[in-house]
């Protein structure tokens, strides 16, 4: 039985009955920034003094401007369009309704399909799971999805976990380029592949193919985004702008729903009208609670260069990873890019089943959270994801306390103290 949440301060948990969690996947990988960060709060309970909520189709909110020029600042090319959304999902879905409207504005209704990779994973909702290369969690749903959208995939063709550039162009040539609306893609994996990123040569040739053949590209930032990566954007390791970007998750830290689709001026100016007529949105998207909390939290992240802190503290983590890595035979290699990291975890179903699971029980049972991943026995791991804020000593008792879980599974693991650890990853 899961325990009961009392109360958080910065990377740590506290359930009712005192026990401590040091959080190693920053919730669902969202937050980015740590529990209860006062600078967040104060202005939480400023805005709440104005106004928490006001309509849309009657009012434009002070924060929700700001915090759409602020994305548009920071931002790659000229994605300076912003529709807001309450999460992920609902911003992928916007997305794909924007692919819809850009081809039917344009007379181009066969140009329908849209292209995604197997694994990946784009939200819950019926259009964005549809879209989404996540077998287990479209099972059961077939009839629901077949007429959401018309979807091609892509997988690796020499046994990688993410699909080469030349996987892509086969899969591009193949549909036809008259045929494809769009391509989607996390920079870097999530929870389906485990923090595998994407090839930065697939990147870019994606973003070649997309001017020659005119389809958009859609660059699922939910997870990575702001950060995450030790980069802005998972995007920038590539150096390239997509046509569409979906924040989320870190774009509020974890303290309320709100999520973004970035639009660039060239789509924009492709619509008979601005895109926020054209979408719609949901009652509370962009409410001014959610803008100024959001806006709270990105300020924060410009002001302490929170990507900067990531990618130093990625560098520290790493290692740690990698000595246990060879400390226990069940992991099989680390993956990811900044604090966007996993575990490999072993494929042997017989060996051991259901492993990612079983180690984030064992981890929360050493006062340690962690997120499972994977959707095959090739991508099994668990995602280390913790906030980006997370101190060196913070990391060091992390890889402790992992150390500790992964021994409890298999009790033949290299025995001495696990203080030990540290000095290996040196």
């Amino acid at each position: 039985m899961l325990p009961i949440v009392n109360r958080a301060q910065g990377v740590f948990v506290y359930d009712e009955e005192g026990r401590e969690y040091l959080d190693g996947c920053s919730g669902a990988v969202n937050v980015n920034i740590g529990h209860a960060v006062p600078e967040i709060i104060s202005r939480m309970h400023e805005q709440i003094d104005r106004v928490n909520f006001a309509y849309r189709t009657q009012f434009r909110s002070r924060p929700l401007l700001d915090l759409a020029a602020r994305l548009a600042e920071l931002a790659p090319g000229d994605l300076n369009q912003a529709q807001f959304c309450n999460s992920g999902s609902e911003a992928v879905e916007a997305a794909l309704r924007l692919v819809t409207l850009v081809n039917a504005r344009a007379h181009r209704p066969f140009k329908c399909v849209v292209l995604s990779e197997e694994p990946s994973y784009h939200g819950m909702t019926t259009g964005a799971l549809a879209a989404s290369g996540h077998p287990l969690r479209r099972q059961g749903l077939q009839s629901l999805l077949a007429n959401q959208v018309t979807v091609a995939r892509v997988r690796s063709s020499n046994e990688g976990l993410r699909a080469s550039a030349e996987d892509w162009e086969d899969a591009i040539n193949e549909i036809g380029p008259a045929n494809l609306a769009a391509v989607i893609i996390e920079p870097v994996g999530g929870a389906s592949s485990g923090a595998v990123p994407a090839p930065v040569e697939a990147l870019r040739r994606l973003r070649e193919l997309a001017d020659e053949h005119r389809f958009l590209l859609i660059a699922d930032e939910v997870m990575t985004g702001l950060g995450r990566t030790g980069r802005w954007f998972g995007c920038d390791h590539a150096g390239i702008a997509p046509d569409l970007m979906v924040l989320g998750k870190g774009l509020s830290g974890g303290y309320v729903p709100i999520a973004a689709l970035l639009v660039s001026d060239q789509v924009a100016a492709a619509l008979d009208a601005p895109v926020g007529q054209l979408l719609f949105g949901h009652t509370m998207a962009g409410a001014p609670l959610a803008a100024a909390t959001s806006l709270a939290v990105v300020d924060y992240l410009v002001e302490h260069d929170i990507p900067r802190q990531a990618a130093r503290a990625g560098e520290h983590l790493r290692p740690l990873l990698d000595a246990l890595c060879r400390r226990h035979p069940m992991v099989t290699e680390v993956r990811g890019t900044g604090l966007q990291l996993a575990l490999g975890l072993h494929a042997d179903p017989d060996r051991f089943p259901g492993i990612s699971l079983d180690l984030a029980e064992a981890a929360r049972a050493q006062g340690l959270l962690l997120y499972p991943a994977g959707v095959t026995p090739a991508t099994e791991s668990v995602l280390v994801t913790p906030p980006l804020t997370i101190s060196e000593q913070e990391t060091d008792e992390l890889a402790l306390r992992l150390d500790r879980a992964l021994t409890s599974l298999v009790p033949s693991a290299p025995a001495g103290d696990v203080r030990e650890l540290l000095a290996t990853a040196g």
